[in-house]
């Protein structure tokens, strides 16, 4: 079994989110996700932020459209 980078993983959920058919609630899954990876010290605070960062931006242009 392959296991993916933490990096690959959140991309991935976070074109999820992107995408203008995905449903409201995967943004919390998502976040949830990037919240998780950061208590396990998969990524780090930097990381952390920068993922977070995306996820509101997302969200915004998600709410904008």
């Amino acid at each position: 079994m392959r296991i993916l980078s933490p990096h690959i993983l959140i991309d991935q959920a976070l074109d999820g989110v992107a995408t203008p058919i995905g449903q409201e609630d995967i943004s919390l899954l998502v976040q949830e996700l990037i919240t998780r990876l950061f208590t396990d010290g998969a990524i780090t605070i930097d990381e952390f932020n920068h993922y977070c960062k995306r996820l509101r931006d997302i969200c915004q242009q998600r709410k904008e459209a």
